[in-house]
């Protein structure tokens, strides 16, 4: 039987299989009209916490990390804590693949944050891609009238999921993914409690069923990206499969919500990737030639 652990496609498996699961989360997302954004935070929360408790027993990691990487090991999860309340806040306002495009936006402000906090910097041609991704934006929400509430809440999600790749590259390799993922979960956890505190749905039927769906698949989809990541170089150089998303969110769209969206808005989303593309290409040809 083919093993995948050594083999040279690995990287390219676990990241095409992590897309598909998080394009999937977001169809169980859009199944649950009914239930509030921080319900199902909650339920995902306690899930994949629950998950990562057990996959950390089972290869004897400490969960708590080493000190010296703890501050930032917080502020990643507080940063990803409030980029999972916009995302999810984003796709119950607007069609899936306008409110995916946004989340694209993100390496912006990677960039933007990476010069305070990681002291790089960005160049002039990398502020051209920035304004060709902000420009597709601007035209995909004008010929759509998606809504600026969700639009803004979109980039949000963008901002802050940013804001956490930055706190990844500060603790780097320095501790287990697990232990990431862990933190990440431990600061989300109490404050989807505290929001469904004054925001509760019992959830009915196959609700039961859409939430336990979001948890497992955001967990094995978390999983994978630190599968095909953790290859290193290989996995750097396939990312721009992630895309993949985009592709799966306007076709679950159409086929599942019959989500109608006009062709030029189509146009506004893949001027979107054309900047975040050139942006990647632009940073890997500048990493190589520094190297």
């Amino acid at each position: 039987m083919l093993s995948l652990k050594n083999h040279p496609s690995a990287a390219v498996f676990y990241l095409l299989a992590s897309t598909l699961l998080f394009a999937l989360v977001n169809v169980c997302l859009k199944n649950l009209p009914d239930i509030p954004a921080g319900e199902i935070i909650l339920f995902r929360s306690a899930i994949s916490l629950g998950l990562t408790l057990l996959m950390l027993r089972a290869g004897r990691t400490a969960p708590w990390g080493h000190a010296p990487q703890r501050p930032d090991l917080v502020w990643r999860g507080v940063a990803g804590t409030a980029a999972l309340v916009l995302g999810f806040l984003t796709i119950k306002q607007l069609p899936l693949a306008p409110a995916v495009t946004l989340q694209y936006l993100g390496p912006i402000f990677t960039a933007v944050a990476g010069i305070w906090l990681l002291g790089q910097s960005v160049r002039r041609w990398q502020w051209l891609f920035f304004a060709i991704s902000l420009g597709g934006v601007a035209v995909a929400q004008g010929v759509s009238h998606l809504g600026w509430v969700g639009v803004a809440l979109g980039l949000g999600a963008a901002a802050t999921s940013g804001l956490s790749y930055v706190f990844n590259s500060r603790v780097g390799q320095k501790e287990h993914p697990l232990v990431v993922i862990f933190y990440f979960q431990l600061i989300t956890l109490p404050v989807a409690v505290l929001w469904t505190a004054f925001d509760w749905h019992r959830p009915q039927g196959r609700e039961w069923l859409w939430l336990a769906a979001v948890g497992m698949l955001t967990q094995a989809a978390l999983w994978c990206v630190t599968q095909s990541y953790q290859r290193g170089k290989q996995a750097a150089s396939i990312a721009a499969l992630d895309y993949l998303g985009l592709v799966y969110a306007a076709a679950f769209g159409y086929w599942f919500f019959d989500e109608k969206i006009k062709p030029l808005a189509y146009g506004g989303m893949a001027v979107v990737l054309l900047g975040v593309a050139l942006n990647a290409w632009y940073s890997a040809r500048q990493v190589k030639q520094e190297s």
